[in-house]
């Protein structure tokens, strides 16, 4: 072969920067691929914000819990009152209220009889001021026997807060009997319950227990509140 052929099938030499990042011939290419990673998943620092971009997970919003939930989580918020009007460190009067956030209810409603210091006093019935404010309130009176020093104000206090009146059956004909001597048989709600009934008033359940007493059908009380039951 001659020079000129030679010159011909002479091939170009490969620059240093080209043969450095081609495998040679014959060899195999080691190391693995770069994985196709997100970017945005491994924290890395996008062009727009500057900051870096997490994986962001399904969040639960506050909106979609249901109303009674959040009701109930009020009530626990809020303390139970209990506010005796009468019948603490005395003889007569009992009248408790039971009170917790837009709720409240009566234990009985007794009236007391003059001492010899009250000349020209009949009755003694408790101040109801407190209820007479919050009448919005009151969801109803619950009656635990029929003695008058647990029922004898029901007429007085009835006039003024037209709510229902949950007692058993002798009770309820002993009321029957004063109302009709006010003259407002018709504009009482009485309600007959019995031991081992419930009665919902408001954000209260109360159940009446079967108990004994120096008169018939007398009941006590467990009283479930949100923060706990109170037993009377």
């Amino acid at each position: 072969m001659n020079n000129e052929n030679q010159k011909r099938f002479v091939r170009p030499k490969r620059e240093s920067g080209a043969a450095s990042q081609q495998p040679q011939s014959g060899q195999k290419q080691t190391g693995r691929k770069p994985a196709n990673r997100n970017p945005q998943k491994l924290g890395v620092k996008s062009a727009k914000s500057g900051r870096p971009q997490q994986e962001q997970l399904p969040v639960q919003q506050n909106g979609n819990k249901p109303k009674n939930q959040k009701a109930q989580k009020e009530q626990r918020k809020t303390p139970v009152r209990i506010i005796p009007l009468g019948g603490l460190n005395e003889i007569g009067k009992n009248m408790t209220v039971v009170e917790c956030a837009n709720d409240m209810f009566l234990i009985d409603c007794g009236l007391a009889f003059p001492d010899n210091e009250m000349l020209g006093v009949d009755l003694v019935i408790p101040d109801i001021t407190y209820l007479r404010r919050h009448k919005n309130k009151v969801r109803g009176i619950v009656i635990t026997h029929g003695h008058e020093d647990h029922i004898g104000a029901l007429p007085y206090v009835l006039k003024e807060i037209k709510v229902p009146v949950y007692c058993t059956r002798l009770v309820a004909g002993i009321l029957n009997s004063k109302f009709q001597e006010h003259r407002m048989t018709n504009q009482v709600d009485i309600r007959c319950v019995r031991a081992g009934d419930h009665v919902k008033l408001g954000c209260f359940d109360i159940e009446l227990i079967h108990t004994n007493h120096s008169i018939a059908d007398a009941v006590a009380l467990a009283v479930t509140t949100p923060l706990g039951v109170i037993i009377h």
